[in-house]
Order: structure tokens, then C-alpha cells, then sequence
């Protein structure tokens, strides 16, 4: 990101409206350079069709996928595609938001006679004959349903499926994966029913997501125990609601570090509620967001307590940035400037998953997430030490020089030194997480599909140094193969 200055006639005018112009009129200039950016990463065409014959398009594939399914036996049966994401709800909001090369969020409703998993594998055969890069599609704890995520003519689809019932009254207890989607789309709705003004909101929502990417913040919550995609849609929402009289979106961006930094943990965050009325949150000092529709649903259930120490961190160092640009001490790029997460932390556990292609990747990767959630948990109840995580919430795909396809996930570890009864701070603590480990690859190995490709696939977890990381980090950006070095003197490894 190019640093931008401020011009000298408004610094000499001195005055705090000529300041405030000067800085304001940068913020739409960094997100625009950020967001290409960060589209710049990825492998989506740009979208230039129409958002409607695109989606009926998906219709007929999938209209025609229940028409197999039902046969003869069941007569005939219709279904409705709809688009889930809070970005694509309406017309205009969805052809911007695949504009910008996000994955084209669509939820089909079939009736509740339906069986979900078996109707996927004939759409699966359906899809196929259309789209391109087929696989299952990863899921996001209470919103995970069955479905496919594909290309189709360029554009990334996630598609999920759903039984069209009534959700209006679903508890943690009742919701499963047949109403999962369905419930996801009546959150956006909610959400965009809310706000006082549909496009600031969508302007809030961009700017809080690219911030929380570049600071490290930013993905599936039940994978890494942050605020995921939903989760952060509900947060502006709360300040779009809080704050109607912003007027720009620099005011509501600003707006949005002050009240997140102000966040009291010990109250869940939640739509149309004041402080007073709502219900008490987790006692473990954990943040906690809740769903708009049914009966304390939480889109944050593994966000832990060393995770709302890194996100109260973040919001207050945001907070005192928008002070500074009010006075003209700083821009907008030091606001959004990268997390040197890498740069901060001597300790790492550092999970690598490979497989021979694309196909088993994809595979091998939904399970592999779905298995690791809640293991930044898992680590800080270790015993023999205050142990504290903090995991990049990105898998990092890397060139292995014995694998097709090889990724990894880093975790970084910090120990708090035991104290002596004097509260001097006593010996080295010794760092067991062999318990924790053999437990991970327990689950991790019961994958349905590991006999089937028995050989094609495998798993390495192990700790690392931050001298190790950055060597590792060095020669990824380079575009060489990594070595993968075992047993050494300071490194404990375990692979299937």
C-alpha cells in the first residue's frame, strides 16, 4: 500500500475542517487500492454477466437435479434457489459483490421430504456436466449444510442445500445441517431489515472486512476462533443501528472503532437490544456474537478468550489510529497496514497438509477443518503451562517437492513463565502438548476416505521457531519448493 500525504496548503491552513477534508478524502482511495490488492490474489475471472440469467441459470441446473432425485415415485416437486449472502440479497449489492470476485452465495430449498445428502450426489452429477472445479463445500459450524462450491463459466459458486421448513423459533438444540442454509439467508435478511441505510452499511461492511483481513482477523470462526463473515455483518449492523446520524462513511467507520473498542465481553453483541435487556454472556471472557433469528444462536461459538484479547487489542489500536487522523498525525494506510503477526512471535506450531491432486486437496482440506475446530481451545487447557494461542486465519498454500498440492496453518504460541511465591518470575515452563497432538490426529485420521487413498495424502505438525518460520515464509515468496526438515534437534513432529 503507497503511503499518502497530506497536501502542505491544508496543513499550513491549520484550520480542522481543512484537516478533516484532507484526511477523509483518502479513505475511498486506500480501500480501492487494498481491494484490488487483495482480488489481485486470487484466481476468479471478473464478473461481467447479469446476476439474474446467472442465477436461473443454477436454477434450471438445479431444478432438473430434483427432478432425477424424485423420479416417478414422488411426483412432481419444486424447489427455490435463493442468494444467501448479506452482500448479494439485493440486485445491485450482488452484481458489485461478484464485481469484486466474491463467491456467489446461493441456498436451494427443497421439501422437507427431501433428503439432503443423497439429493447432493445427484446434484453433484448434475453439476458436473456444467460447472468446473467441482468438490463439497466447507462448512461453518451451526451454519454448515451440504452443498457444492464450483465454477460456473468463471464465476465461484458455494451452493448449499436446504429443507424448506419454518426456522423461525430454532434453538442451539434443534438447528442441524437441513436448516443450517436456510437459516444464513434469513440472518442476512434480518440484518438488511435492520440498518437505517442498506448502502452505508455495505460501505461499513467492506471497510471492517478488509481491515480485519489485513490485521489477521478475518475467517471461518469455528476454523480459528475469530469473528467470521457473519459475524462481522452483524457488528456494523449494531453500529449502523447505533450511530444513524453518521452522515459519511469515515464518521461510521470511525464510529465503528469506538464502539467496538468499548465492547464489554461479559454482554453478548446482538441486533435492536440495549446493555440492560440483554442476557449475560460466557463467564471464560470471551466475546460473543449472537444471530438476529431464533433463540441464542451464537455466530461466534468457538471465538476463545485469547482471541478477544488479540480483537480488544485491534479496536483500541484502530480507536487511537482515528484519533490521529482526525489530527492530521496519521492516514488511513496506517490504519489498514498489515499485522506483523509473524514478525511478533517466537513460537509456532505449524500444521502442513499435502495430497497428490487437486481433487483429494479439496477433500482432504474440508476435513481436516472441520476436525481442527476449537484446537486453539484445545491448547490453552493444556496444564502444564498458561499457554496462549493466536492462529493466522489463512491456509497458506506452499510448493512441496513430494506433493502436488500442499498447504499449512500456523499457530503461534506464547507461555507465560511460571511465579516463584515471591512473584518473581521462576524456571523455564516445559511446553507438553503431546496429549493435545495424539488427540488431533485421532480425529483427523478417521477421515472416511483415507483408504481409499491410502498414499496420496498425509499430514505433518510440528513446532517451529520464528527463525524457522521466516526461512520457511522466505522461500514460499520465492516460489521454491520447501524442504521439509524432520527430527531436528528442537522440533517434535508427528504425521499420519
Amino acid at each position: 500500500i503507497l503511503f499518502l500525504t497530506f497536501p502542505a496548503t491544508a496543513c499550513v491552513a491549520g484550520t480542522v475542517e481543512a484537516i478533516w477534508r484532507c484526511v477523509m478524502s483518502t479513505l475511498e482511495e486506500t480501500l480501492l487500492k487494498l481491494a484490488d490488492e487483495l482480488s489481485g490474489d486470487g484466481d476468479a475471472e471478473a464478473f461481467h454477466g447479469d446476476v439474474e440469467v446467472l442465477q436461473e441459470s443454477i436454477s434450471e441446473l438445479c431444478g432438473r437435479a430434483l427432478s432425477r432425485f424424485c423420479g416417478e415415485l414422488e411426483g412432481t416437486m419444486a424447489g427455490e434457489l435463493l442468494r444467501i449472502s448479506v452482500n448479494q440479497i439485493g440486485l445491485e449489492s450482488a452484481e458489485a459483490s461478484l464485481k469484486r470476485g466474491e463467491v456467489f452465495d446461493l441456498v436451494y430449498l427443497v421439501p422437507e421430504s427431501v433428503a439432503l445428502w443423497e439429493m447432493l450426489q445427484v446434484l453433484e452429477n448434475e453439476v458436473e456436466k456444467s460447472a468446473e472445479a467441482v468438490r463439497a463445500a466447507g462448512g461453518d459450524g451451526l451454519l454448515h449444510s451440504p452443498g457444492l462450491e464450483f465454477a460456473f463459466y468463471g464465476t465461484p459458486v458455494k451452493l448449499l442445500l436446504a429443507n424448506n421448513t419454518d426456522v423461525s423459533e430454532i434453538s442451539p438444540e434443534t438447528n442441524n445441517s437441513r436448516v443450517s442454509a436456510l437459516i444464513a439467508r434469513l440472518v442476512s435478511k434480518t440484518v438488511l431489515d435492520a440498518v437505517p441505510d442498506t448502502d452505508m452499511f455495505h460501505r461499513l461492511l467492506m471497510c471492517a472486512r478488509l481491515w480485519a483481513k489485513q490485521r489477521g482477523l478475518y475467517g471461518q470462526s469455528h476454523d480459528f476462533g475469530y469473528i467470521g463473515g457473519m459475524g462481522w455483518a452483524i457488528c456494523c449492523a449494531h453500529v449502523c443501528q447505533t450511530t444513524p446520524q453518521s452522515k459519511s462513511l469515515e464518521q461510521l467507520f470511525m464510529a465503528f472503532f469506538d464502539i467496538m473498542s468499548r465492547w464489554d465481553e461479559r454482554f453478548p453483541l446482538s441486533l435492536g437490544q440495549t446493555r440492560s435487556s440483554q442476557a449475560k454472556g460466557a463467564q471464560d471472557g470471551a466475546y460473543k456474537v449472537l444471530l438476529p433469528v431464533g433463540e441464542h444462536l451464537s455466530a461466534t461459538p468457538n471465538l476463545t478468550a485469547s482471541a478477544t484479547q488479540q480483537l480488544q487489542k485491534e479496536f483500541r489500536r484502530g480507536n487511537r489510529i482515528c484519533a490521529k487522523i482526525q489530527n492530521g498525525a496519521a492516514d488511513w494506510n496506517h490504519l489498514f497496514a498489515s499485522s506483523k503477526f509473524f514478525e511478533r512471535h517466537f513460537h509456532f506450531l505449524q500444521i502442513d497438509i499435502t495430497a497428490a491432486n487437486d481433487a483429494i486437496m479439496s477433500q482432504w482440506l474440508l476435513w481436516c477443518r472441520r476436525h481442527l475446530q476449537g484446537v486453539a481451545e484445545k491448547l490453552e487447557a493444556v496444564r502444564t503451562c498458561q499457554l496462549h494461542t493466536r492462529p493466522w486465519p489463512v491456509w497458506v498454500p506452499f510448493k512441496d517437492p513430494d506433493w502436488h498440492a500442499a498447504k499449512t496453518l500456523f499457530i503461534a504460541l506464547r507461555i507465560e513463565p511460571p511465579k516463584s511465591a515471591g512473584g518473581q518470575t521462576g524456571a523455564r515452563p516445559v511446553v507438553d502438548l503431546r496429549e493435545v497432538l495424539v488427540n488431533i490426529l485421532e480425529k483427523l485420521c478417521a477421515w472416511p476416505y483415507a483408504t481409499k487413498h491410502i498414499g496420496e495424502f498425509d499430514l505433518y505438525i510440528r513446532h517451529m521457531s520464528q527463525p524457522e518460520v521466516m526461512s520457511w515464509l522466505a522461500t514460499v515468496e520465492q516460489g521454491l519448493p520447501v524442504k521439509r526438515q524432520l527430527g531436528g534437534a528442537n522440533e517434535t513432529v508427528n504425521r499420519m
